[in-house]
């Protein structure tokens, strides 16, 4: 098929669309044309998916954070989290963890009950995520004085206890895997019954690094979240100088020992620019008060377009946010990077996207990954959950490369700004970084214009490329998008059916079919991967990847870790690991009434996430239904079933 008949493919299909779509989309095809021109013989930097982190915190009060922790509800919600593909989010960083472990004081000692943290940690570890460990909170309210000295040490007597814990109960390479970091945005105040004075933050800080080193060395302790500019970062740059030149409280060297510098640096309204004006000052700064420091690892770790997770933004529904943060993304790759040409060493930015929703009115519009629906009125009560764009997008950038390579955007002829609503970032995956040893190459495109409300037509992209590897004869490239369309909007979904607070069987499987609706068109023969082009229709909000793939010699391997978790009779969330290919078709999701019986796809889109909630609407008392997942590839090539796992057996 070549480029013309592709675009007139794809404009037929999206006037089909149209006669259903929703939020003021219109049918017209706006004048202005984007160019994308990408060379492949350039490449610029790596790609270092720095955005693989999500967050969360408990509700108040924190005291009763392991109720809430070790529900039903947040067991669903990591185990959405975990089933991003190609392990797309890792980190999940948590305020309050310690206010989930208790203490008492026995003969003289403090002794802890660890259970609930145990619980909580496992819950991480077995869907293959990894905290970003804030050592924060008061066990049973037991500290109150961190000039007190007795304090101090027992409060890096606890901090070496829970690292040596976890190192026994996981391994050494998990545990140094995590963030452990400095009690949150300090300059907040926020302390519950803690009395913190600036020495008494800088006393509690050295605590903690001296309990994680004196367990292992490759522990990482970072400096707290914070905006840390202005006259009101009091313990922030106090925090700051003391690691640079102050004397550590047990040691009595100078200089204190900090692995990297974590901030809060996010966007203004309307403003995805803000956050990286902002990473400019801050560096500045580090470089120009402690120069030692401009090496070091940089984290932002709330680096959300607004601030204020709980506060209701239509925008936050829909492709809107998934186009933002792609753009923030966009923004450090293509416009920080190369402004200080490999010497910021920027390692993470985190969206603290990972709450749950409260509920009616808020389901989609709050700072979440994932709508959820308490369903009350069942007996027992149930939750639901559905995925929103934003969350969808991770799947997408999971499949960038490991190089960028130059690109460039033109509109209408004229170059485009770095904060142009259009932007892009090309990458190739090179055979030898590859799981299945093959050539691949991503190209991502967005069109945002930051949280406004605008809308505009679809304009017509062109994307050229030249001199990129070449794929072989049975390369084929799948067209992935986001937009604000029915078919691939459960809130659209939501909002056409009256946005009901309990969302009926067929309409919550609606919602989850459009999250998982994300193949536009493809797979396609690729008929040169070398020098070619491909016309398509880029919506405002939207999202595009392109994603071309060498075709491997293996199939996919066979599925493991298939794990079945009850939501409510008749309905199953249906879990399994991810496999190692990346040029995914789909996962199979199949059914059978026996064991050896015959397996029927209960999945009717196809999904890239490693995870599945089926309704059976024949559900009777004592029925038994057994589960297996399977891979195919964009060749259509299918792995080996996951061995059978049966709902309603007995144990």
């Amino acid at each position: 098929m070549d480029c013309s008949s592709h675009l007139v493919f794809l404009l037929s299909v999206i006037l089909l669309y149209n006669a259903n779509c929703v939020l003021e989309v219109h049918d017209e095809i706006n004048p202005n044309v984007f160019q994308v021109s990408v060379d492949g013989s350039r490449t610029i930097q790596l790609v270092k998916h720095f955005w693989e982190s999500t967050g969360f915190c408990p509700p108040l009060p924190h005291e009763n954070f392991s109720s809430y922790f070790l529900s039903d509800d947040e067991y669903q919600n990591l185990a959405h989290v975990g089933a991003t593909p190609n392990s797309g989010i890792q980190q999940v960083r948590i305020h309050w963890l310690l206010d989930v472990v208790t203490a008492e004081v026995m003969d003289g000692s403090i002794v802890y009950n660890y259970t609930a943290l145990d619980l909580a940690l496992d819950m991480l570890y077995e869907n293959r995520l990894k905290p970003g460990f804030e050592i924060m909170g008061n066990p049973s309210s037991i500290f109150t004085d961190f000039e007190n000295k007795t304090q101090v040490y027992a409060w890096r007597d606890l901090v070496a206890k829970i690292a040596q814990r976890y190192i026994n109960r996981y391994t050494l390479d998990y545990v140094a895997s995590w963030n452990f970091e400095s009690w949150n945005e300090p300059d907040n105040h926020d302390f519950d019954s803690l009395n913190f004075t600036v020495q008494g933050y800088l006393n509690y800080y050295d605590a903690c690094l001296e309990g994680l080193k004196s367990v292992h060395t490759s522990l990482q302790m970072g400096t707290p979240g914070e905006g840390c500019k202005g006259s009101r970062s009091t313990i922030c740059m106090a925090l700051l100088q003391h690691c640079y030149n102050g004397t550590n409280y047990f040691t009595g060297q100078k200089g204190v020992e900090v692995d990297y510098l974590s901030f809060h640096l996010k966007g203004s309204p309307g403003s995805s620019m803000a956050i990286i004006d902002s990473q400019i000052e801050i560096y500045e700064m580090i470089k120009n008060n402690f120069p030692d420091f401009k090496n070091k690892p940089i984290f932002n770790d709330e680096a959300d377009p607004l601030s204020g997770w709980s506060k209701p933004e239509p925008w936050r529904a829909d492709a809107r946010y998934a186009a933002i943060v792609v753009k923030i993304i966009a923004l450090h790759q293509n416009l920080l990077f190369p402004m200080y040409q490999g010497s910021l060493n920027f390692q993470l930015l985190s969206n603290d996207n990972g709450f749950m929703n409260f509920g009616p009115p808020s389901f989609f519009d709050q700072r979440t990954l994932t709508a959820r629906f308490p369903m009350n009125l069942t007996k027992p009560r149930s939750v639901e959950f559905i995925r929103k764009p934003v969350f969808s997008v991770m799947g997408l950038l999971s499949l960038l490369g490991s190089h960028q390579v130059s690109a460039t955007v033109l509109q209408d002829g004229v170059p485009v700004g770095n904060d142009s609503d259009v932007g892009v970032i090309a990458s190739v995956l090179p055979p030898e970084q590859s799981p299945t040893r093959s050539y691949e190459v991503a190209i991502l495109i967005y069109r945002s214009n930051d949280t406004s409300d605008r809308l505009e037509n679809r304009s017509v992209c062109n994307l050229v490329w030249k001199e990129m590897p070449d794929l072989g004869s049975e390369a084929v490239f799948m067209h992935y998008q986001l937009d604000n369309y029915l078919q691939r909007n459960p809130y659209a979904n939501w909002m056409n059916a009256e946005h009901p607070v309990y969302p009926p069987y067929y309409l919550l499987q609606n919602m989850r079919d459009a999250a998982d609706d994300l193949q536009y068109t493809g797979p396609l023969p690729l008929p040169s991967s070398i020098n070619g082009s491909y016309n398509f229709l880029l919506p405002l909000p939207g999202v595009v990847l392109i994603h071309a793939c060498q075709k491997p010699t293996s199939v996919p391997g066979k599925v493991t870790g298939l794990h079945l978790h009850q939501v409510t009779k008749g309905e199953t969330m249906i879990v399994w690991e991810d496999i190692s290919e990346r040029c995914l078709l789909t996962y199979e999701v199949a059914m059978a009434l026996e064991v050896k019986g015959r397996y029927t796809r209960v999945n009717p889109v196809n999904t890239m996430f490693s995870i599945y909630v089926h309704w059976y609407k024949d559900y009777l008392p004592g029925v038994k239904l057994y589960y297996k997942v399977r891979a195919l590839d964009y060749w259509n090539r299918p792995g080996n079933y996951s061995d059978p796992v049966c709902s309603g057996c007995s144990v």
